[in-house]
């Protein structure tokens, strides 16, 4: 009767929760981003993005639309390739994805040498599809 009982508590125990679409979108978004995969990384902004990019090389203004953003990011990819690299270090710390209906969150740090990166992506489902409409990067000292 217990192996029925422990049987049926296990059965009836909750599954390990499953990502969401907006956590999933983010993981492929972040992967792309690392890899510099400009075919991949750029399917993920929407036609109206903003973005507010860290310090240089970067422009110091908001920037708005998705051909804009894009340029900036693809110069700093070039600029990367330029120095040798295949791939950027990003290695999220304290990620946290907040989900309110169509519209997602995420927040997470990058811990440099001299400063913390702090980074808010807002997801926006858009056609079925999730995508970023608002990008804010930001670097404090330590």
């Amino acid at each position: 009767m217990i192996g029925v009982l422990t049987a049926l508590s296990l059965a009836a125990a909750p599954l390990a929760p499953q990502p969401t679409a907006p956590e999933a979108t983010a993981e492929s978004f972040l992967k792309a981003f690392k890899e510099m995969d400009e075919v991949r990384f750029d399917n993920f902004f929407a036609p109206d993005v903003t973005m507010f990019f860290p310090e240089g090389p970067f422009p110091d203004d908001r920037i708005e639309g998705r051909d804009a953003v894009l340029a900036a990011f693809h110069s700093f990819f070039k600029l990367v390739r330029e120095r040798g690299r295949t791939s950027l270090n990003i290695a999220p710390v304290e990620q946290r994805m907040q989900v309110f209906g169509d519209v997602a969150v995420l927040t997470f740090e990058l811990q440099g040498e001299e400063t913390i990166g702090r980074r808010s992506i807002v997801f926006s489902r858009l056609g079925g599809d999730w995508r970023i409409v608002h990008f804010h990067a930001s670097a404090v000292d330590k």
